[in-house]
């Protein structure tokens, strides 16, 4: 497989030239590349397994025009670079046996990230449950006599789900896209879109949020009410009022040092901090 090719296209033929590349120039040309850094030797070897390449592309890209797709042909590239870096020339086996799994693995990751425009799942459990959903799919695609029910019950003891959850797989994997700008109703009716409402023109979440601040704002009335009086009057003076107190200014008022009605107000915010605690908030809930 790493006959050079003239053109990627289809009925490209492999041309036997000397530049072919035996057992032990795949050996030494990844050593180069692995061991030195030898850039050319890299290329030289991506270079000669290009058809190998091309070929992963072609079985993966779209069956009836059987053209080369270029960026299937990329990704199979990258995974004989991955293969380059991988491999190792102290087995006994062939570079291409080695590149081909790379280069297959690079393409099918890139044809399921690119098979819808939403972002989907791309776990080691996805992957697998992808592959098994696609080859039961297979399967009983033959079997004419086989009831949707049926199917979704194999389905789900193949994957160790039950039928629910085996039909939320499916469709997350197998699913297609669907546009908005088409009619949610009978033809000439409003597009989907058109259904689709923004959460902030409701008016039910700007109430709740109202409300929610209320009820914060309840509490701390609360725990500040619940502080010694020259602590609440040192965090009220400094925090609430404007313009705020200075410590100058309070040390004065109460006949103490600015560092003592500083302590103080710590003593007070650890106070609250407590308070709020025990009602599981923090202060991030009044900000």
């Amino acid at each position: 497989m790493n006959k050079p090719i003239t053109k990627l296209s289809r009925g490209a033929r492999r041309i036997a030239t000397s530049k072919m590349l035996s057992a032990a120039d795949e050996r030494q040309l990844v050593r180069d590349w692995q061991d030195r850094g030898d850039r050319r030797a890299r290329d030289r070897l991506i270079t000669a397994f290009a058809p190998l390449a091309a070929s992963v592309a072609r079985r993966a890209g779209p069956k009836k025009s059987g053209e080369l797709d270029p960026d299937l042909v990329q990704q199979a590239n990258l995974g004989l670079i991955k293969a380059a870096d991988r491999f190792d020339p102290e087995r006994d086996i062939r570079f291409a046996t080695y590149a081909i799994w790379w280069a297959r693995a690079e393409v099918q990751a890139y044809t399921r990230a690119n098979r819808s425009i939403v972002r989907r799942p791309n776990s080691a459990l996805t992957r697998k449950a992808a592959a098994r959903i696609a080859s039961l799919e297979a399967e009983m695609s033959a079997d004419a006599d086989l009831e949707q029910s049926q199917a979704d019950a194999r389905l789900a003891d193949a994957l160790g789900v039950d039928t629910q959850k085996a039909a939320a797989l499916r469709a997350q994997i197998r699913g297609s896209d669907q546009s908005l700008n088409v009619p949610a109703g009978e033809e000439g009716g409003a597009d989907r879109i058109a259904s689709l409402v923004d959460p902030a023109s409701l008016d039910g979440p700007l109430a709740l949020k109202n409300l929610e601040t209320v009820e914060l704002r309840r509490m701390l009335v609360e725990a500040l009410g619940a502080l010694p009086d020259r602590e609440r009057a040192i965090i009220v003076a400094t925090q609430v009022k404007d313009p705020p107190a200075t410590l100058e200014g309070l040390g004065a008022l109460y006949g103490v040092s600015k560092e003592r009605v500083r302590q103080l107000r710590e003593r007070g915010f650890e106070r609250l901090r407590a308070a709020m605690r025990l009602r599981d908030l923090g202060i991030e809930n009044l900000i």
